[in-house]
């Protein structure tokens, strides 16, 4: 009987060290691959209300938090406004998020998941939102040979079906 236990609780622990291989941590969203996604996010993003100035808060995960403020400047050069998420709050009546010193609401932007292919690409769902309007997509992900990431595959995902 020890026997048997014995052997049960290391094939236990065999398989809690396996995991999956493509696993991402949350802290490596915020990288070179994370980048180039929310990069290529940014340069499709519509602009749903051409006459208001727009601003910009970066996040990860599904459960959306708030990108580092390290994250937030690599993208510097694209010199647009970027709010750090804790200092958003939520409107009472609308429920979309505004910046309090702006009065303006940000695009959202959201890296939700990551996963290592096994043929060396990443698979990257991002999203973007802007008050009621959003978008989620499905990346693919490439290293080429000058070492940079960029998207080869891009597929729109469905909107979520409405809670009853």
């Amino acid at each position: 009987m020890k026997y048997l236990a014995a052997l049960f609780l290391i094939s236990l622990l065999a398989a809690c060290g396996k995991g999956d291989p493509g696993f991402i941590r949350l802290k490596d969203y915020e990288s070179d691959v994370g980048e180039a996604a929310v990069r290529h996010l940014i340069s499709k993003l519509p602009d749903p209300a051409p006459e208001v100035p727009k601003e910009y808060t970066l996040m990860y995960a599904r459960d959306l938090r708030p990108a580092s403020q390290e994250f937030m400047d690599r993208f510097q050069d694209l010199k647009l406004p970027f709010i750090h998420g804790d200092a958003l709050t939520i409107e009472d009546v609308t429920l979309v998020p505004k910046n309090p010193k702006t009065g303006l609401t940000p695009y959202v932007l959201q890296l939700a998941l990551m996963h290592n292919e096994p043929d060396g690409s990443c698979k990257v769902e991002v999203g973007w939102a802007y008050k009621k309007t959003f978008e989620r997509w499905s990346y693919v992900m490439t290293k080429g040979g000058d070492g940079k990431w960029s998207v080869t595959k891009a597929e729109k995902m469905p909107e979520p079906e409405p809670e009853e």
